[in-house]
């Protein structure tokens, strides 16, 4: 009541405001009686929708309290018929004993309408076989199959009836199947018959395609009988004799067999027939799946059923075969060329555009799988790599005997004509070969490429250690017996030339096959390896070149710095005179090479005058003495630099080891001792490697300087010297030793 209270007081209040809100200005009371009207009408209107409601529910609630009786009693209805089956069903056992002599006689009536219908056939099965034989053998295939369904049924609905009596007999099963034998040979007959249709499926589906599909329509309802004799098994147990079949996989072994032959058809020649036999087998085994499969994708896919999605299983059928024919080819093993020659056509040609990739075909081989195992793929590489790392070092060897030979022969080496450098023809011939096998695996792979490159690098390592053993072995025995080899300088200067230009080769090489953006370490590492490998065979070839001309020159070095010397000019001109005799022969290095050896050369004269200028093989017993030393001395050295300006190619340095040499002068020149330690400041900056032993046997050539201010001036000079800076310039004074220390005899 409360609730209805409020509401009231709510309506109330609610039609207050809106009267106030209609009467708010004068005008408005004219039109009371409009207003009163309109909400009567209004009120009048609600009330008949409330009235209305109220009624359909009313009338819904009545419908559901008599559909509810209705179900009340049905349910009663129900329960009583319930009760009068149970009753009836425990009179049902009784019955079975009294209906049994019914049921034998209808099981016997069974039995004999499947005789009489049966009947017919039973009675023509030799007419229907024979006239099933020559249905086959003229080709009428349908007319053949649906003679021997007729057979096939009559047979295994006798022995079905057979099998449902309670006590079979296996005497009438034999006898049975004795009588209808004929039939299984019919069917084997027709089914040898299917399958040499579909052996020559490629070739019949061209000329004549109703065979195929005859014959297939065949196979489909010999695959029904076969799903409708398994359901028959599964519910009774019994399955008619030669069932299943199989037609259908049996269609596809025979299928995958023609595929086989064909493949293996299009091998014709031997390796000892023909060398290309490789070459030949895969190119034509290239026509052959092309052509096949364009005839299966045209021509096959209108005659097979679409669940046979025959494209794909013949392209997986040639794929298998095909795999199956190669992994024989590796395992009876390949020669020479023959890896190249499958590794490309498994990798390029077979997915390319040539065969699968084709426009015709478009088959993504990548949905199959490899026609070689990794391992298989990988063996192969290997063993191709192995081959050609093995001719490399059988050819290498070759080569470096053919060198050596040259090196013992009578006659100077060949000369460029472009260059008029000493050369042999080994370093380009090397490259060539490296070239054609990198060009030759760059149609197989870009990884095998970069293994062939890196093998190249590793054998031209090892030829360019062979190579400088062998060097070293001919410098052994020319220095042994200088008359054994005439042509030595001019086979050091080739040598020189040969391992400057296969480090120069190399890098081209690496330029034209390293791959772009490619980091390898150990790969880079080996081909600085090799880089270094003749890079120092070069310097060490120019040494030993070196190294012949100053065993002519070492007894005009024994002659400097000696008391005959200061008035001869003997020693040094000789010097001078035999190497232009040598640099003549230079002249055959390549620029780079004659740089390097003007270098060499240089610093190995300047260091032997050093070193037999503080040998102590004289002294200079006063000022003047030493003076006229000093003079000789830049005088000579003017001289060697003379020479070498003349021999050496613009842009080469000769000026260096002069300077050194005057500034040693100038130790020598020097009136006042007490002003030598400048002197030997001024030598410690040129040559910060010059060593206290070094200094102390400069000053030792002064007779005039005292022992203990030799001492005591060096050790002053070496306490007071700068931090030594890098020397823009090699050495000349590290590798001068002697055997005796001079200083140790001025000690007090």
């Amino acid at each position: 009541m409360s609730t209805l209270d409020e509401i009231e007081e709510e309506a109330k209040a609610t039609a207050e405001k809106m009267v106030m809100n209609m009467m708010q200005r004068p005008g408005q009371l004219e039109k009371v009686e409009q207003y009163k009207k309109r909400i009567t009408h209004k009120k009048a209107s609600i009330e008949a929708q409330l009235k209305s409601a109220v009624q359909g529910k009313l009338d819904g609630v009545s419908v559901g309290l008599k559909q509810l009786q209705e179900c009340l009693d049905d349910v009663t209805q129900i329960s009583l018929k319930m009760d009068e089956l149970e009753d009836l069903f425990k009179s049902v056992p009784p019955l079975v004993a009294s209906l049994q002599a019914v049921r034998e006689e209808d099981s016997r009536h069974s039995q004999y309408v499947t005789a009489m219908d049966s009947l017919k056939h039973i009675f023509t099965v030799p007419e229907s076989v024979a006239k099933t034989k020559q249905w086959i053998g003229e080709g009428k295939l349908l007319h053949a199959h649906q003679c021997l369904t007729d057979l096939e049924n009559s047979r295994d609905d006798l022995l079905y009836e057979l099998h449902r009596l309670p006590n079979q007999s296996s005497h009438d099963k034999i006898m049975l199947k004795a009588y209808f034998e004929d039939v299984e040979m019919v069917s084997n007959l027709l089914e040898k018959q299917i399958k040499l249709i579909l052996a020559r499926t490629l070739n019949t589906v061209r000329k004549e395609p109703t065979v195929i599909v005859t014959a297939l329509r065949i196979i489909e309802r010999e695959e029904k009988k076969d799903q409708m004799a398994l359901q028959q098994q599964s519910q009774s147990g019994f399955m008619p004799p030669g069932r299943p079949k199989n037609w259908r996989s049996k269609a596809f072994e025979v299928l995958e067999c023609a595929v086989a032959q064909r493949i293996e058809g299009t091998r014709v020649d031997e390796r000892e027939d023909n060398k290309l036999w490789l070459i030949r087998y895969l190119e034509l085994t290239r026509q052959l799946i092309l052509e096949d499969l364009r005839v299966v994708k045209t021509l096959c896919v209108p005659c097979f059923p679409p669940h046979y999605d025959i494209v794909n299983k013949y392209v997986n059928m040639y794929h298998t075969c095909l795999s199956s024919s190669l992994q024989d080819l590796v395992q009876n093993g390949l020669e020479g060329n023959e890896y190249v020659t499958l590794l490309s056509w498994i990798l390029n040609t077979y997915p390319g555009q040539e065969l699968m990739g084709s426009e015709e075909l478009n088959i993504d081989v990548s949905t199959l799988p490899p026609l070689l195992s990794e391992e298989s793929m990988q063996r192969l590489q290997d063993e191709y790599l192995q081959k050609m790392e093995s001719n490399y070092m059988e050819w290498m060897e070759k080569t470096l005997e053919s060198e050596r030979a040259e090196w013992g022969g009578d006659r100077a080496p060949d000369v460029e004509p472009h260059t008029n450098a000493y050369h042999t023809h080994a370093p380009v011939i090397i490259f060539q070969m490296i070239d054609q096998n990198l060009q030759v695996t760059e149609t197989i792979s870009k990884e095998i490429t970069f293994k062939a490159l890196v093998l190249s690098i590793e054998q031209v390592t090892r030829y360019g250690s062979m190579y400088r053993e062998g060097v070293i072995q001919f410098k052994n025995s020319h220095f042994s017996d200088r008359s054994r080899v005439a042509y030595f300088t001019h086979h050091m200067i080739t040598i020189v030339n040969n391992s400057e230009q296969m480090a120069r080769l190399a890098q081209q090489t690496q330029t034209r096959h390293w791959p772009p953006a490619h980091h390898d370490p150990p790969a880079e590492a080996k081909f600085e390896a090799m880089l270094a490998t003749f890079q120092k065979l070069r310097d060490e070839a120019a040494q030993f070149l070196l190294e012949e001309a100053f065993l002519d020159l070492e007894v005009h070095f024994d002659d400097l710095f000696t008391p005959k010397w200061l008035t001869s000019s003997i020693p040094v001109d000789t010097i001078c005179v035999t190497l232009e005799d040598y640099f003549q022969d230079y002249n055959h290095l390549r620029e780079k090479n004659f740089e390097f050896v003007i270098n060499e050369a240089q610093n190995l004269v300047y260091k032997k005058y050093i070193t037999a200028m503080l040998s102590k093989k004289m002294t200079f017993k006063n000022v003047e003495e030493a003076q006229q030393g000093a003079n000789k001395i830049v005088k000579e050295a003017n001289q060697i630099r003379s020479f070498f300006r003349r021999i050496a190619p613009e842009g080469v340095n000769v000026d260096w080891p002069f300077e050194v040499i005057k500034i040693l002068a100038e130790v020598l020149r020097c009136q006042d001792i007490e002003m030598l330690s400048l002197d030997l400041h001024g030598v410690l900056d040129k040559c910060p490697d010059v060593s206290e032993e070094q200094l102390g046997r400069l000053l030792a050539l002064r007779g005039d300087v005292p022992r203990s201010h030799v001492r005591d001036t060096v050790a002053h000079v070496l306490a007071t010297r700068q931090p030594p800076r890098a020397a823009p310039h090699p050495s000349l004074f590290r590798h001068i030793t002697f055997s005796d220390r001079l200083l140790s005899h001025f000690a007090l």
